[in-house]
């Protein structure tokens, strides 16, 4: 229904905006003409995104995403299209109708790519979580890799997943029984999902799973080596084994130049159109609390070259002086130099709300203006925190850090700094352009819920 709806939307918007562009009509063909039509695309729309699997991901896959479905989404609407533009050139030779051009096409696919994937989001996430029973998912492994898939799929409540408990022959909390009691479990506690999160598969726990996987349930396994890796792997099959394959490590001059561009023009045209925002957060600090209005720190960036962060202040002026003795006070997961706390006593009234809502981090633009960082990249670390990141997680540094990036859409500061470093690490040597869109457009979702914001 919202495919529908959103379709419709997109056509009316397309077909006013040519009809304000245009010299003639935007449809000339027979009212009752058009109202056949309008039953049939309503009809079709539906059928062509069944044609292209974008009703069977909702069910399929274990965290289905609006904008993981991009690519058939775009393939579905420009096969419509071409549909529509093969009807207009038939009733334009038989009868001289006009109902769809070439130029309507264009600016109903930009409308459409916008509006389906928004409708679809805000289904996922607003009403398919209350209006469905959840799935009942059960973890095979109640060790580190387990508990970061549990975690990860109780902070999102629209994948409809429901972690009921481990399997394990080592017994823990929440461990429910052993492996041989998995087949047992699935059938007395209705299983609908099955992740398999260990890294000892033995030939019996392998026997488990081929008698477990059945029609009605549904089997998931995390990957050997899934750190090294990202959604843009791909699997090759070698004599009937499957095999992952990573692509290279190489980011061209050509590809870098694209970015360096598209860091450019939208970090020129925020900062203009930024601005009267800007101006009254600065007057906003400036009220509030004595010292400067900006932030300004020495961070590593790519090669590990230096350069200072401009962000709004958000704590008092000798917060930098305080942490020293506040270093006891650390809230920040897992070993490592960061420090974070929930509720920093030298956060400002002004600067807690900025926090929250990352409007500090728009300064930043400015750095990305100059070079010095990127719109998506690794977390820029402050020198003396980035000076203990060594071996591997070293790699973070040879790309240039951005303002947002993985770390951020996916938790922010509720993330352990091990696996935030992890994070970079697959970032840096599975980059893509497509990539940094999607974290871009996550961003915003991320902004607007405050998750992990502090």
């Amino acid at each position: 229904m919202v495919d529908v709806v959103a379709v419709w939307l997109a056509l009316a918007g397309t077909y006013l905006a040519a009809e304000q562009i245009g010299d003639k009509p935007a449809v000339v063909a027979p009212d009752g003409v058009m109202l056949a039509m309008a039953i049939g695309l309503t009809l079709m729309w539906p059928a062509v995104f069944m044609a292209y699997g974008l009703y069977e991901r909702q069910t399929r896959a274990i965290a289905p995403r609006s904008l993981d479905e991009i690519l058939d989404l775009f393939h579905a609407l420009l096969a419509g299209s071409l549909v529509l533009l093969v009807v207009d050139q038939g009733t334009m030779w038989a009868f001289d109708w006009a109902v769809y051009s070439p130029l309507e096409s264009l600016m109903f696919l930009t409308c459409a790519l916008v509006l389906v994937p928004l409708g679809r989001s805000c289904v996922r996430t607003f009403v398919l979580p209350n209006v469905l029973r959840p799935r009942r998912a059960l973890i095979v492994g109640a060790g580190p890799e387990g508990r970061i898939v549990q975690r990860k799929l109780e902070a999102h409540p629209e994948f409809s997943l429901q972690v009921i408990g481990f399997v394990d022959d080592e017994r823990d909390r929440d461990v429910l029984g052993t492996h041989k009691d998995l087949p047992r479990l699935i059938d007395t506690l209705e299983v609908d999902w099955v992740v398999v999160a260990t890294t000892e598969p033995t030939n019996e726990l392998l026997d488990l799973m081929r008698e477990v996987r059945r029609p009605d349930v549904h089997l998931s396994i995390v990957p050997s080596y899934s750190e090294l890796f990202a959604s843009n792997a791909t699997l090759e099959e070698l004599e009937g084994i499957p095999i992952v394959s990573l692509p290279p490590m190489r980011l061209s001059r050509s590809i870098r130049t694209v970015k360096r561009a598209i860091d450019l023009v939208a970090s020129g045209l925020g900062l203009l159109a930024l601005s009267p925002l800007l101006a009254v957060i600065a007057i906003a600090i400036r009220i509030d609390s004595p010292g400067p209005i900006f932030f300004r720190q020495r961070r590593h960036g790519r090669g590990g070259s230096e350069f200072k962060i401009v962000k709004f202040r958000t704590m008092v002026a000798d917060a930098e002086a305080q942490r020293l003795a506040m270093a006891h006070m650390n809230e920040m997961e897992g070993s490592g130099p960061l420090f974070k706390m929930a509720n920093d006593p030298r956060i400002t009234k002004v600067g807690a709300f900025l926090r929250k809502t990352s409007l500090d981090e728009l300064p930043q633009l400015w750095n990305v203006l100059r070079g010095e960082m990127s719109l998506v990249g690794p977390r820029p670390f402050v020198v003396h925190e980035s000076e203990q990141i060594t071996g591997w997680a070293g790699r973070r540094l040879d790309t240039t850090p951005g303002i947002t990036g993985l770390w951020q859409i996916l938790g922010r500061n509720d993330i352990p700094f091990d696996e935030m470093v992890k994070l970079d690490y697959v970032y840096v040597t599975n980059w893509s352009l497509w990539w940094d869109i999607k974290i871009l457009l996550r961003t915003i979702p991320t902004v607007l819920g405050r998750k992990g914001a502090y």
